[in-house]
């Protein structure tokens, strides 16, 4: 039976377990609660709670921002999709999918998320972008985010790093996690151009130390620049290679254009 063939009924909200492991999200739960409060006042709850029944209770599956605010604005009941019962995997699953296209998700129940679709589905990024309804790119950018280290996580919810910027130092220093600290403890005083010469540094001498990388990465530029004229059929070719890379299409131009020569001879 479909959600929309489930009828919608209301039940007490105490006899809700609190949210557990069924949830995907563990922070920002009462970030713009009071903006939601004042939206279910006006307009009501537009949009059922998904729950399933367990011995005299009902476990959350998705909703949980929807219940604290209906709790809070002193409701007894809340409408709810009343599910048949299952398991751990399944319902994390679901509310994976229902969090993962809010922006609002923090980044370290983002990267948890990430850990547990690998696990769920072998890591396959296919099934990974089939589930969550987005392209196997973005399935694939998704599941790199389970190798961020929790130190480097928990720099971006502190607001030290950036997001980008915590996915750099861990491309650029894998799988040493100390040199991936360093690397990401320098980002915040780097331009843009210098954060992705890091990573094609990086990828050029992958043993070099994060000092070295950051240190040439910072040096002013003695280059030659050349404009070339590729055929249309490499554009998306060249958008997935820097998409993968975490590069500007134009240092991966870069970066092919060097591997090249050198395995050439040329360099």
């Amino acid at each position: 039976m479909s959600s929309e063939e489930i009828p919608v009924k209301k039940i007490p909200v105490d006899r809700i377990n609190p949210p557990g492991e069924y949830n995907v999200r563990k922070k920002k739960v009462k970030e713009g609660l009071e903006e939601l409060k004042k939206s279910i006042k006006r307009e009501g709850l537009l949009q059922p709670i998904v729950v399933f029944p367990k011995d005299d209770m009902y476990e959350l599956v998705i909703g949980q921002r929807r219940l604290s605010a209906v709790k809070e604005l002193g409701w007894k009941e809340i409408p709810a999709l009343v599910v048949e019962p299952m398991s751990v995997a399944k319902a994390k699953a679901r509310s994976v999918i229902e969090n993962i296209h809010r922006s609002d998700l923090a980044f370290k129940d983002l990267c948890a998320a990430a850990e547990y679709l690998y696990d769920e589905y072998g890591g396959d990024p296919e099934a990974v972008a089939e589930a969550l309804s987005i392209s196997t790119d973005k399935a694939k950018d998704l599941l790199f985010k389970r190798l961020i280290p929790k130190p480097l996580r928990e720099m971006v919810e502190v607001g030290k790093i950036k997001p980008k910027d915590a996915e750099r130092a861990t491309k650029a220093g894998w799988p040493d996690e100390q040199k991936m600290m360093k690397i990401a403890e320098e980002m915040p005083t780097m331009a843009r151009n210098e954060k992705e010469r890091v990573l094609s540094i990086s990828i050029e001498r992958p043993e070099a130390p994060a000092k070295e990388i950051i240190e040439e990465a910072k040096k002013p530029l003695r280059e030659i620049e050349l404009t070339i004229l590729l055929p249309t059929k490499y554009k998306e070719p060249l958008e997935k290679a820097s998409d993968d890379l975490g590069l500007h299409p134009e240092e991966t131009a870069r970066i092919a254009v060097i591997d090249w020569l050198s395995a050439k001879g040329y360099g």
